[in-house]
């Protein structure tokens, strides 16, 4: 009898107090409440941008004037970023001419990449031929460009480097859209497909397999075939 009357009186209890729970965890509005809100709802935080209100409320004043991210230490270089020695200066252009040469070694497979980027930043205005009447010149929408590329034109490698990178006279700069290896396999194409250059003298020679240059240098076997000769010849 005893047991019984405990029994009831345990599942009265657990009755009781499984009502008064789910009774007791609707919030406002019928809602149930969330368990760690953080997690559901971080609060933003831009990058870059000083902050100090965290749920529409201040912080520690000192938080107000703390980046959560911090800027790169003056003079980092992103990964796989090759930076560029000369500025966007007349002197630096000459320097430019004279001293760059392109690291690329010249290829079909390069032409074929550097004549699909000029169809893609090029073509509208230098045209198709690299003559300086692309549709936006035809449609006067651009002034007559001066430089045609075409055999005898005078300007070397590095200056045209340059200029995709910096940008010259209405020419804006490329170096946001394309990258250095892409800027080197557009001025192989301009200087093969239009100024006329052979593509052979574009190789850089320091770029060719060492395997090719070892095996070019090897005269041991023939120096050793002359001392057999010479052996049997008694000399």
């Amino acid at each position: 009898m005893k047991r019984n009357y405990l029994n009831s009186i345990t599942k009265i209890t657990v009755a009781v107090v499984a009502v008064i729970s789910i009774s007791s965890c609707q919030e406002e509005g019928g809602l149930a409440p969330e368990y760690m809100p953080d997690m559901y709802r971080s609060p933003s935080i831009e990058t870059y941008v000083d902050y100090g209100e965290v749920r529409g409320g201040l912080t520690d004043e000192k938080m107000i004037n703390t980046s959560n991210a911090r800027q790169p230490v003056s003079g980092t270089i992103p990964r796989g970023y090759m930076p560029y020695a000369y500025n966007n200066t007349p002197e630096d252009y000459e320097l430019a001419g004279q001293n760059l040469k392109n690291p690329i070694v010249f290829t079909d497979e390069v032409l074929d990449d550097g004549k699909e980027l000029f169809g893609m930043f090029c073509v509208h205005c230098h045209g198709d031929k690299g003559q300086g009447d692309g549709t936006l010149v035809q449609r006067d929408k651009f002034p007559p460009i001066p430089t045609k590329f075409a055999p005898g034109l005078a300007i070397s490698e590095g200056k045209m480097f340059h200029t995709i990178t910096y940008g010259k006279g209405l020419m804006g700069a490329h170096a946001s859209q394309l990258n250095q290896e892409e800027r080197w396999k557009l001025v192989h194409y301009i200087r093969a497909g239009f100024m006329g250059e052979n593509a052979s003298s574009a190789v850089d020679t320091a770029a060719v397999s060492p395997e090719v240059i070892v095996e070019e240098s090897v005269e041991a076997p023939v120096e050793e075939e002359s001392a057999e000769a010479n052996n049997e010849t008694g000399h």
